[in-house]
């Protein structure tokens, strides 16, 4: 069973390197969704102690996992 997680990344106000995990993404979303979400969260910045400023990367992690024949 796969599990899919998106993984946003930014420069946070204070110049520092921050990451936001979602578990349970599509796994192959649209760039421009990604995009606009990312933007969304930094025009709200204010709901956060640390708030975004500006874009860094944005990732897909797929997970698999497979049973082990111990016996």
């Amino acid at each position: 069973m796969a599990t899919t997680k998106l993984v946003l990344s930014f420069i946070s106000s204070s110049g520092d390197s921050q990451s936001f995990s979602y578990n349970y993404a599509k796994d192959e979303p649209v760039d421009a969704d990604v995009k606009a979400l990312m933007e969304g969260m930094i025009t709200n910045g204010d709901i956060f102690e640390n708030p975004p400023a500006a874009l860094k990367s944005a990732k897909v992690v797929v997970t698999n996992e497979s049973a082990i024949d111990l016996s």
